[in-house]
């Protein structure tokens, strides 16, 4: 098996005063910004206080799934706590001649985009929202 890619614990969580319903939309929206020319974003599961999103590449019309992941929402005295997770991804190695590069999580800028963005979404809704991204395990961003 393969060893885990330094970005596989990658996460967000947010704690805000906003309802459920308007950080699913706000999730949408997100989702639909992060999408680039090659890579589009998609809703796969919507289930009370979990949404799975799926990037799929764009050239094979949505058919290969680059990574899966995961928006939980949860509701406690007041305020609504919201988390992001990678379920699933893929990487690649590239070569110059004979020298392998390092794995590349494939779709790693599409996750990055949409957490960056849901917390922006978030904040202009909310502008106390609490913060928390973390790219690298053991390290993190909170604003």
């Amino acid at each position: 098996m393969a060893p885990k890619h330094k970005y596989a614990d990658a996460s967000e969580s947010l704690t805000s005063t906003l309802d459920s319903d308007h950080i699913a939309e706000l999730c949408e929206e997100a989702a639909r910004r992060s999408e680039t020319l090659q890579a589009l974003v998609r809703l796969e599961e919507a289930q009370p206080g979990r949404l799975v999103h799926s990037v799929r590449s764009r050239i094979t019309a949505g058919r290969v799934e680059l990574m899966t992941f995961s928006v939980t929402l949860r509701d406690t005295d007041g305020l609504h706590h919201v988390t992001t997770r990678i379920l699933r991804y893929k990487v690649k190695r590239q070569w110059i001649l004979v020298i392998p590069l390092p794995w590349q999580m494939i779709a790693w800028g599409i996750y990055k985009g949409f957490m960056y963005e849901l917390e922006r979404n978030v904040r202009v809704a909310d502008p106390m929202v609490q913060t928390s991204v973390i790219e690298i395990a053991g390290a993190s961003f909170a604003g």
